[in-house]
């Protein structure tokens, strides 16, 4: 794990957190009718380093924008943590978004790779085929959904062995962290580009004005592609 700690550093924090407790419940992502997805520190950094490998193995590197097409999953949390160590930039894109608002987004953001969930395969790959430049970095198949056919599998990634830290892990908190667009209801979508250091304020406001403790169980319906 991490020896050493960039405060309100998103990859970082979940580094020293992994050391202190790897085994602490975070997140649940709740699945209707299928299971519980629970993740824990641990579960966090082992999965997001190795997702991390995958992407120094496909030429990723600082600046490079990595676009996530999917509802709230574990999957979302695992490639921001890999974005952030590369330096690459996380795009999450809304699910809703379809056809030409859809194409226009990945060229707009310059978007170099893609994970996406099978069940929006139909949505998204006749937009890749027009987009050849965009790597297909890995899919996931949650409950319900098929597993992906011909397609490079996100379960080849977490069954792999474990993977290190790269020795280049971005370090900068004035680099972009996520482009978010906007939902384009008055003209083509516009990226907003948020950097390393916007995570800091937050963690300061939930501790000094929420009061907020590491036992309380935060709620939210809301999906993470309007910012995480």
């Amino acid at each position: 794990m991490a020896n050493s700690k960039i405060p309100g550093f998103f990859s970082y924090e979940l580094d020293a957190k992994a050391e202190e407790n790897p085994e602490f419940e975070i997140l649940t992502f709740e699945n209707g009718i299928h299971a519980d997805e629970v993740l824990t520190y641990g579960t966090i950094v082992t999965h997001g380093r190795k997702l991390a490998q995958k992407l120094k193995d496909s030429g990723f590197g600082k600046g490079d924008v990595l676009a996530l097409f999917m509802r709230n999953h574990p999957e979302f949390i695992y490639s921001l943590y890999a974005a952030n160590v590369v330096g690459a930039v996380l795009l999450p894109i809304d699910p809703r978004t379809k056809g030409k608002r859809l194409e226009f987004v990945l060229k707009d953001s310059k978007a170099r790779g893609v994970i996406f969930t099978s069940e929006f395969k139909e949505e998204i790959l006749p937009v890749l085929n027009r987009l050849p430049e965009i790597e297909i970095i890995g899919v996931a198949s949650k409950g319900g959904m098929e597993r992906p056919t011909g397609l490079p599998d996100l379960e080849a990634v977490w069954s792999a062995s474990n993977a290190p830290l790269p020795e280049d892990r971005c370090e900068d908190l004035d680099a972009p962290m996520e482009i978010i667009y906007t939902s384009g209801t008055t003209g083509d979508p516009k990226g907003v580009i948020l950097k390393n250091s916007r995570l800091a304020p937050f963690g300061m406001l939930a501790k000094g004005v929420f009061q907020y403790n590491e036992t309380d169980k935060l709620y939210t319906g809301l999906s993470m592609t309007h910012g995480c």
